[in-house]
């Protein structure tokens, strides 16, 4: 019975993804206006509080598909401001990990990472037994890694949800905010040589 809900709530999903990709690709066919790089600066300038909103509930869901937040964070670059850019994103860490600590078991993501992943999930375990802070704070920090695989583990080995919180904004607080503020100095360097 167990299965069977997880399929569903799987083919659910595997829908709602394709119906978005659809509706995307067609408005991007059709109304190829709406895409031009200027409009959607415009669109976002103009309505910040509902562009963010919406960062934040895409960044927040992120966390379920294992997708690293770099390329959000890289597109979020384009079209917000550097300091609303970063502070709704660390809300978005914060709300992506708890989710992902407290559901960990309920998606079975144990059995995702365990067979994926087996090697790295022991090799965690054993540094976290030594120093919980320092390993998740620096696993954040490490863009090639999904910080969500040691949220996962921090939820597996049952590590205190407010520490691995924090370790996990105090990593992506970091690397994002090199992205977010790096970026944005890079980026309008480069609109004003162009």
């Amino acid at each position: 019975m167990h299965k069977e809900k997880l399929e569903t709530v799987n083919f659910f999903g595997l829908y709602t993804w394709l119906a978005v990709v659809a509706i995307s690709l067609s408005l991007y066919f059709f109304y190829p206006d709406l895409f031009a790089p200027q409009n959607i600066r415009q669109f976002f300038s103009d309505n910040l509080a509902l562009g963010l909103l919406g960062y934040f509930v895409i960044s927040t869901l992120r966390g379920f598909t294992l997708i690293p937040s770099t390329p959000i964070v890289l597109a979020g670059i384009l079209v917000f401001p550097p300091w609303p850019l970063f502070l709704v994103n660390q809300l978005a860490v914060y709300s992506s990990s708890a989710i992902v600590y407290l559901m960990a078991r309920q998606f079975r993501f144990d059995h995702y990472f365990h067979a994926h992943y087996p090697t790295q999930v022991e090799r965690l375990t054993a540094l976290l037994k030594k120093r919980e802070l320092i390993v998740i704070s620096a696993w954040g920090f490490i863009p090639v890694v999904p910080t969500d695989m040691i949220v996962y583990v921090c939820s597996v080995l049952r590590i205190k949800l407010w520490k691995t919180l924090l370790g996990a904004s105090i990593g992506e607080g970091i690397i994002c905010a090199i992205y977010i503020f790096g970026g944005a100095a890079g980026l309008s360097a480069l609109l004003e040589y162009f």
